[in-house]
């Protein structure tokens, strides 16, 4: 008999939440699958959708697929101890992911996964870049005045008057760029715009555009992480034209001020492992590496019409 894949029923969330947290440790087991159990029934929107494989009624294994927004989707790769029920489930939500037209489904692994991450390659998911992660612990944060030297404007996000020149500018900054160019290709700056958005907690609070002379130069769009107290650079672009100035360092320096002025204990960011000239300008403004995740995704290979929705 073949292993069946299917959306888990509110009476299978139970049995398929305790083989996710198999191996937990036991003493934090339970409040574990508690959590999860809440988050999946909190969901009205079926963003968080927990399948399960079965083979003649036995469950072999689960997957979790979630609808962070419209334009990207996250996996976990697959609970189970059989590669052919870890490909059924990935071929699966692969298939859901399709059905979406999100632009983007992506798994984040650890580099030294292999069999995991050649399974996720087989089965629609091929390696996309590895991300860089970095943080700022805010302890020595420079004071240069870049922006007040360039004479720099900034400029909060606004929805009525400004959204136009943010979507501008999200535009020619992905142009040329070495931070994970395959994306470009992928999504429009709409979606990419409303996919930030969905990062953290703090919406667009903290989304700034920066003018010299009335000339854009570039964006910074930053997030809250209120439980963790740290905020996260969600995405810095300088246009093409105004690259190699030394405006990007400035951006930062921006962002280092504002979080450390709303006491936050560090701030993160993600950044494309080859992108060396985005790494050596937030080495110079003081960030440490921390760790290094692959990214397995699967692309939308072209856009609609309409605005994708999520199934």
């Amino acid at each position: 008999m073949s292993i069946t894949v299917s959306l888990a029923s509110p009476e299978e969330w139970p049995e398929a939440s305790a083989l996710i947290f198999t191996d937990a440790e036991a003493a934090d087991q339970d409040l574990q699958i508690r959590e999860f159990l809440d988050s999946i029934k909190a969901d009205q929107n079926g963003h968080k959708q927990l399948l399960v494989a079965r083979e003649k009624g036995e469950l072999l294994g689960v997957g979790v697929l979630i609808f962070t927004d419209a334009a990207t989707a996250f996996i976990w790769p697959p609970f189970t101890a059989r590669t052919d029920c870890a490909a059924a489930l990935l071929q699966e939500m692969a298939a859901r992911i399709d059905q979406s037209e999100v632009s983007i489904g992506q798994a984040l692994l650890e580099p030294g996964q292999l069999n995991l991450r050649r399974l996720l390659t087989q089965n629609g998911f091929p390696h996309l870049t590895n991300l860089l992660f970095m943080r700022h612990p805010l302890t020595d944060v420079r004071n240069q005045g870049l922006l007040e030297s360039e004479q720099i404007q900034c400029v909060p996000f606004d929805e009525q008057t400004n959204r136009n020149r943010f979507l501008a500018l999200l535009d020619l900054s992905h142009q040329f760029s070495f931070d994970c160019p395959a994306l470009n290709h992928c999504r429009t700056a709409e979606e990419s715009l409303e996919s930030h958005r969905s990062s953290g907690d703090s919406d667009q609070q903290h989304w700034y555009l920066f003018q010299r002379e009335n000339n854009d130069l570039g964006v910074l769009l930053l997030s809250e992480h209120r439980s963790e107290n740290l905020w996260e650079v969600v995405y810095m672009g300088v246009a093409p034209e105004h690259r190699g100035k030394g405006y990007g360092a400035a951006f930062i320096e921006f962002g280092l001020q504002q979080a450390l002025a709303h006491h936050q204990s560090a701030l993160m960011l993600a950044v494309d492992h080859k992108n060396s000239y985005a790494i050596k300008i937030y080495e110079k403004s003081g960030f440490i590496r921390q760790n290094t995740l692959s990214v397995h995704a699967r692309l939308r290979s072209h856009f609609s019409e309409k605005k994708p929705k999520i199934h």
